[in-house]
């Protein structure tokens, strides 16, 4: 019979020890860089861990953030590190922990809860729907149809991360962008990255505005592109331009492509580069994937970030969520009182919307929803058009209200940030 596990905070070296442990058992550190790059992360969020038996088995990392819905920045819980020992497998450790601290970011007024997933399919029992199409190019830096950047950049090491970190803060917060304010956070993830990473960025009166940090590879690449701040258009094309003027010895380089351009119109004959570079380590390639999930924490607060000066809709709204299920688990009830979002609400949008929760028997005249808080969160925030969700999703609506909504709900969401 397994024993019952205890979910809990982390407390002190002893249980740092232990995440360490897990952490090496399943390869995400091997070295004392990796090592010391997590004792940076114990500093950056919040911890819980599972105990089993008197060892910790499981561990959560979740970080305080903002995610962006239209153009209003939430309050969001980030699942940043979710990890199981090789004792802890098969017991739902993991998913059960997971749902503890998501639980817990909501009781203290956060909106919606992200992540980035190992695949697709394990926290949907959480809740969570795919997030958007996020589209990666490798291309040859010198194909840019960019000019090369009109001032001097300047060399950034990992002592600039506070410089980087607060250039990445000032990013433009376009529809479904994450930022995470936390320095701890991007200084951890910087010390796990290769001591040969490095960056280039550009100053004004000493603050440093925009910069690229890249991760290099043999002597003509491919580069990776790590990281990329920005506040506007004007200092995007030019750190583009600055990847061009490494085209004279790096043959490649690999970009996720900003939200706010469309990367291959940049580009001189890129299906010709494609074509001609097919089967080498400098081949041309766009690759597109969604590697986040996103998940409704409170409905009403959700709802009011939508302004629309369209024709006004009203529906109700009657949804499910999984994740009450794995709460109400005995091991989790006793530390937490918020259980989902499961309910009835009457959803009013315009210049000023807002959900409102009503009684299950009320019946009010308007059209009526039945969807999961998986199919409702990329609804709210235009992964697909609310008309084809019924084709995928757990989502019943009249036609009609479905295409009402689907001009409200037309903008497609990236996060920018990697988490």
């Amino acid at each position: 019979m397994l024993d019952q596990p205890k979910f809990r905070a982390l407390q002190g070296a002893s249980d740092q020890a232990e995440v360490k442990r897990i952490w090496r058992e399943v390869g995400w550190i091997t070295d004392a860089q990796c090592d010391k790059a997590l004792e940076l992360g114990f500093s950056a969020g919040n911890w819980a861990v599972a105990e089993v038996s008197g060892g910790v088995e499981c561990s959560v990392q979740t970080v305080a953030g903002t995610m962006a819905l239209k153009r209003t920045p939430l309050p969001t819980c980030v699942v940043a590190a979710v990890t199981t020992g090789r004792l802890g497998r098969g017991q739902a450790l993991a998913q059960r922990l997971t749902a503890r601290q998501v639980a817990l970011a909501a009781m203290q007024g956060d909106a919606v809860a992200t992540l980035g997933m190992f695949d697709q399919g394990f926290y949907d029992k959480l809740g969570f729907g795919t997030g958007g199409y996020t589209q990666e190019f490798q291309i040859d830096p010198g194909a840019l149809d960019v000019p090369y950047p009109s001032s001097q950049p300047q060399r950034l090491t990992m002592q600039d991360h506070a410089a980087m970190h607060a250039a990445l803060s000032t990013h433009p917060r376009n529809h479904g962008s994450v930022s995470i304010p936390s320095p701890a956070f991007f200084y951890s993830h910087l010390a796990f990255e290769e001591e040969s990473n490095f960056g280039l960025g550009f100053y004004t009166d000493s603050v440093l505005t925009h910069f690229i940090w890249l991760r290099p590879k043999g002597e003509n690449g491919p580069y990776f592109v790590r990281w990329m701040g920005y506040q506007n258009g004007a200092q995007l094309i030019e750190l583009l331009g600055l990847l061009r003027s490494l085209a004279d010895q790096v043959y490649a380089i690999a970009l996720m492509e900003p939200p706010e351009i469309q990367l291959q119109s940049i580009l001189q004959r890129p299906f010709r580069h494609m074509q001609t570079t097919k089967h080498s380590d400098f081949a041309g390639r766009q690759k597109v994937d969604a590697w986040y999930q996103l998940r409704i924490l409170d409905i009403p607060q959700c709802v009011a970030a939508i302004v629309w000066q369209g024709t006004p809709a009203k529906f109700v709204l009657d949804v499910t969520d999984p994740i009450e299920t794995i709460l109400r688990d005995q091991a989790v009830a006793d530390s937490v009182s918020w259980f989902g979002v499961a309910g009835r609400y009457l959803v009013e949008l315009g210049a000023t919307s807002k959900a409102t929760r009503i009684d299950a028997t009320d019946a009010a005249a308007a059209p009526v929803m039945r969807c999961s808080v998986n199919a409702l969160s990329r609804l709210l925030w235009g992964v697909n058009l609310p008309s084809y969700l019924p084709n995928s999703d757990d989502l019943q609506a009249p036609a009609s209200l479905l295409l009402a909504l689907d001009p409200i709900f037309a903008e497609r969401p990236h996060p920018f940030w990697v988490y």
